[in-house]
């Protein structure tokens, strides 16, 4: 299974970076805002420097904000067995996620008020990945390990939402830096907690089963907060200020200084364009009413691969499940999820998928044999890593399509940040749901199978 699993995300991870390094290097990746062919002339030039230094930036930002999420996942079944809660593992999937709705809600706000300013946002934000990862190691109970992964999802939640909304300052061609930032947060977060688990379980002997496990999840949260300082050092000192500042009348063009129109809720005299001129609530019901299709995809494609994921805790016999083990099966399986979404996340600037549906029901496929699996152990263990990938590739191609339509497509261009903002709920309320029904299926199964 180690050799299986280590080759699927070895090839996997040799094709990405081909792809990328032809996309950006060679200037294939719809550059539209650039006319040289060569991406090295371009990038001689000072704009040039600054695009790949800002392409850098958002690629860091968005590994480092999803890394301590990552890392609390993989380490679910360690972290549950070493506090006396083993079957109650995806909740730890769940508080991940918890205050998802909350964070990006305060998000939006932030956006419609403008306060605080975005360097601000993005400080609290780091200052949030130390609290939840100091909570987490140091929690002596499961119940307050819940509590500390609340500040850590959070801290994911409200870091996505703040940097897409960002992200309207910027070329379009950002989205997929941030979108393979994220992606390659799960293979970097999964590969990271195995290396540190592989590394602690040499170290740490000599005590009780819980006490090991637990001094073998500390050394990986500890060893994760470095990355805090690399989340800022991203933003303060990488990013560059985008080329000019977003003002109103980029948006729509104004006709004798007026704006000639006369939306529902539109404000008599109000000359900025037509989603500033309505009230808030006008705004947030017009933009839910915009994405709500592409909103039920990404809750749908959410639910679905989130219970399909954390059936790989249970998709084998007790006895393949040894948490002092290097590496843990679960983890081995996480790893291998994470790889197919860093791919699919990276692929838009290559291949865009309008029709996100079919993603949606090929994943309802994937976690109906998923959830079978748990039951019969029909497939094979060695079945198993590529099959993980697969669950990854269409979970992170849903999630980069839908984002980058909401980044390009001309039907959001009145108020494209707060409809973000609105769609990105999407994915709180899939992961949510996944993983209420994901907990809520274990307890069954628990009551009737044996060896579950």
């Amino acid at each position: 299974l180690i050799s299986h699993t280590l080759v699927v995300v070895v090839l996997f991870v040799v094709v990405v970076v081909v792809v990328v390094f032809r996309c950006v290097w060679f200037g294939v990746c719809d550059h539209t805002a650039y006319d040289n062919p060569k991406a090295m002339l371009f990038l001689k030039s000072r704009e040039g420097r600054t695009f790949y230094a800002n392409w850098v930036a958002f690629f860091l930002l968005g590994t480092i904000n999803n890394l301590s999420y990552v890392i609390v996942n993989s380490s679910a079944k360690v972290l549950a067995t070493s506090l006396n809660a083993a079957n109650l593992f995806p909740l730890v999937t769940f508080a991940n996620v918890a205050l998802g709705l909350f964070a990006k809600g305060g998000s939006a706000v932030m956006t419609a008020t403008n306060y605080p300013r975005y360097w601000e946002r993005f400080y609290l934000n780091g200052l949030l990945m130390i609290i939840g990862l100091l909570g987490v190691a140091f929690a002596p109970q499961f119940w307050i390990a819940l509590m500390a992964i609340l500040v850590v999802g959070c801290s994911s939640s409200f870091g996505e939402s703040v940097t897409l909304g960002y992200l309207r300052y910027y070329p379009k061609e950002f989205v997929s830096a941030w979108s393979s930032g994220t992606g390659f947060a799960g293979i970097l977060g999964a590969a990271l907690y195995i290396m540190f688990t592989c590394v602690a379980v040499n170290e740490v002997s000599g005590g009780s089963v819980t006490a090991e496990l637990k001094a073998i999840n500390q050394i990986a949260y500890f060893c994760t907060l470095p990355a805090v300082l690399v989340y800022w050092f991203a933003y303060f000192v990488l990013l560059k200020s985008p080329a000019k500042e977003f003002t109103f009348e980029e948006h729509e063009p104004l006709l004798n200084g007026v704006q000639q129109d006369s939306a529902p809720g539109r404000r008599e005299g109000c000359i900025k364009p037509r989603s500033y001129c309505m009230s808030q609530m006008h705004r947030i019901l017009r933009c839910t009413k915009l994405v709500l299709w592409l909103t039920f995809n990404l809750s749908a494609v959410y639910v679905f691969e989130y219970i399909a994921q954390g059936c790989g805790g249970k998709a084998r016999p007790k006895s393949e499940y040894n948490e002092t083990s290097c590496p843990e099966l679960y983890a081995s399986l996480q790893l291998c999820y994470q790889a197919g979404v860093f791919v699919s996340r990276s692929s838009v600037g290559l291949i865009k998928i309008k029709r996100v549906e079919v993603l949606s029901a090929l994943q309802f496929i994937n976690m109906v044999v998923w959830v079978l699996q748990t039951a019969f152990k029909f497939l094979p263990v060695g079945i198993l890593p590529a099959y993980m990938i697969f669950v990854g590739l269409l979970g992170g191609a849903s999630y980069v399509n839908i984002f980058y339509r909401l980044r390009t497509d001309e039907e959001f261009e009145d108020d494209r940040e707060l409809c973000i903002n609105v769609a990105a709920l999407g994915v709180i309320i899939g992961i949510l749901l996944g993983s209420s029904i994901e907990t809520g299926l274990f307890a069954l199964e628990q009551k009737y199978i044996a060896d579950f």
